[in-house]
């Protein structure tokens, strides 16, 4: 079994996906909050964006933000100080559900790279509990305790805010996150397309199948350097066929692959089992998306990868919040300043190497086209 689960998020679109976040909200909010049932409807009639955690695709967290281009537009605005109405994209957060099996600085690792992406500067919102929490780690300002406030029970309720574009000192202590590690405003990031061209079997299938069984020398020295070096658990961002357990003594390291095409899930999860990793998965999606769940990942891996990728210095960014404390991200992109001369002295030399198999004839044909 794996040590360390990664967690995804994705929002939740569908019925079918808000009606599982629902079920979720609704079993926790039982023990505490008897009427305050949620319906698709009233996702929908709110203008509720609603994200959901998974590891291992399971649904373990999910919350809610409805976007304000003003914090005067907010439900209880009068719970909050007027002087702080400023134009801007606020928004509140709500809905918020979790079990136990996610790490309460990945939860809220996942929220405010969230309210980054989707452009936010603030966030509202009331409390029944944790306020001491929220104060201390998330640097949150408390506007009105004992708020007149039917949130479908008798407790107490707490108006608070939370400042989300610029992490205070001890927040950024607190999800492992540097000053600098922001991400900008890219919506389409929290959403997966199916038609995406990034996804596509057009854009990568003749990719994936001319290259699943070819790894050049350079590939070759770079993996055996990386697999020499690994003895924790590692990310694999855009990981293509896997060719980095090719190199891999160790069959119970624990290994995390995600990428953006089928066919390369496919691969690497062929490859996987081909060569009896007990540890190791693959799954698709973009890597902006995965979490580690726990202290990060000793080793993160982004081999010609980052230049593929629809937002690459978003995904730059994360994979930096995602590291362990003293991990190591090994990044290799394609040279922007490759020349023909030069590509053709190389592709000759690796037919000379690989004996020109067919998938190699297929590779130069393609780099050429």
């Amino acid at each position: 079994m794996m040590s360390g689960k990664n967690i995804y998020i994705e929002e939740l679109i569908s019925d079918e996906q808000i009606q599982l976040g629902i079920a979720l909200l609704n079993r926790q909010y039982e023990q505490r909050l008897s009427k305050a049932t949620m319906t698709v409807s009233s996702i929908r009639d709110n203008r509720i964006r609603f994200f959901g955690c998974f590891t291992d695709n399971k649904l373990t967290a999910v919350f809610g933000l409805t976007l304000h281009n003003c914090a005067s537009e907010i439900n209880y605005s009068h719970l909050f100080n007027h002087l702080e109405f400023e134009n801007g994209q606020v928004a509140t957060i709500g809905q918020f559900a979790a079990i136990n099996r996610i790490n309460v600085k990945t939860l809220y690792g996942v929220l405010f790279d969230t309210a980054q992406r989707l452009g936010l500067e603030t966030l509202y919102g009331i409390l029944t509990k944790n306020e001491t929490f929220y104060i201390h780690y998330l640097a949150a300002t408390i506007h009105k305790r004992n708020c007149d406030v039917d949130v479908g029970t008798e407790v107490p309720v707490t108006a608070f805010s939370m400042q989300c574009r610029e992490l205070a000192p001890r927040t950024q202590s607190f999800l492992r996150r540097s000053p600098v590690r922001v991400f900008e405003q890219h919506n389409s990031m929290l959403k997966i397309h199916s038609s995406d061209k990034h996804t596509s079997d057009s854009a990568w299938g003749s990719y994936q199948r001319a290259f699943s069984q070819v790894v050049t020398s350079v590939q070759q020295q770079l993996y055996q350097e990386i697999a020499d070096q690994l003895n924790d658990q590692v990310m694999d961002s855009g990981c293509g066929p896997a060719h980095l357990l090719k190199f891999i003594e160790n069959k119970s390291i624990e290994y995390h692959g995600i990428d953006q095409s089928p066919l390369m899930v496919a691969g690497a999860k062929a490859t996987i089992a081909e060569l009896g990793f007990a540890n190791a998965n693959a799954q698709l999606g973009f890597s902006e998306q995965l979490y580690c769940n726990g202290k990060g990942f000793k080793t993160i891996c982004s081999i010609n990868s980052l230049y593929a990728a629809a937002h690459p210095i978003e995904q730059l960014k994360h994979l930096a919040n995602q590291l362990a404390v003293g991990g190591t991200l090994w990044l290799a992109n394609p040279n922007p300043n490759m020349n023909m001369t030069k590509m053709t002295e190389l592709l000759k030399s690796e037919a000379q190497y690989w004996g020109a198999p067919p998938s190699l004839t297929i590779s130069v044909s393609i780099n050429f086209a």
